[in-house]
């Protein structure tokens, strides 16, 4: 199993990348943010982030994975 390489905020989204460099989760947030803290780092990080992805999971309830813990995908 991958373990989970970084995890980004966006506004109503989470993403969260896995340390195998092609696999992308996008989960949903419990609430909403309209001025997530951050975008800055959001916006710098994801598009190196996000070039190599092959494959993303969606999935349509929050989930609890931080940084170095193993993913259930």
């Amino acid at each position: 199993m991958a373990r989970v390489k970084k995890c980004l905020d966006a506004g109503c989204s989470r993403y969260i990348f896995l340390d195998d460099g092609i696999t992308c989760i996008q989960a949903p947030k419990d609430k909403c943010e309209l001025k997530p803290k951050h975008i800055e780092e959001f916006q710098q990080e994801f598009p190196k982030l996000i070039k190599d992805i092959k494959q993303t999971i969606y999935v349509t309830k929050p989930i609890k994975l931080k940084e170095g813990d193993e993913s259930p995908f």
